[in-house]
């Protein structure tokens, strides 16, 4: 079980980093869009040329967070559990709100890079404590204080 939760701790940790390069992704596809706006005019291929990455790295986050679910389910830890699968569940919605953005409501595209934010901080929180939690197990107790 102390393996799961190591692998826990990395795989939580890289996922973090993941999805602030996917933001970082989608702040260049924005950028590159407008940028090519500026000299003509904006096509379809033009415009999501600059978001192949993101969309790329979107759909490989979705996998990622079901492992991270699979490996929490090896740490026989409840926390771990749920809150992996709470990270799925985002996963999940930030997907379908991804496809669904630009069709739908557009108030679903103005919940799409909400939900990312929602997703780091979650994240980011859990590998926090994950870290924390290791360090705070390997420091040993004070002796106490001579009478």
């Amino acid at each position: 079980m102390s393996v799961f939760r190591g692998i826990y701790r990395f795989w939580v940790s890289l996922m973090t980093v993941a999805v602030v390069v996917q933001i970082a992704f989608a702040g260049y596809g924005a950028f590159t869009a407008a940028h090519k706006a500026s000299k003509s005019t904006l096509n379809d291929h033009a415009f999501s040329h600059g978001f192949n990455a993101h969309a790329a790295l979107g759909t490989l986050l979705v996998p990622a967070a079901l492992l991270l679910f699979l490996i929490s389910i090896g740490t026989l830890d409840k926390r771990r559990i749920l809150q992996s699968l709470g990270v799925f569940a985002l996963f999940i919605a930030q997907l379908l709100l991804g496809w669904t953005g630009a069709s739908a409501p557009y108030i679903l595209g103005a919940l799409h890079p909400i939900n990312a934010v929602i997703i780091l901080g979650f994240l980011g929180s859990i590998a926090y404590r994950e870290w924390k939690g290791e360090r705070a197990t390997r420091v040993e107790p004070a002796a106490p204080p001579p009478a």
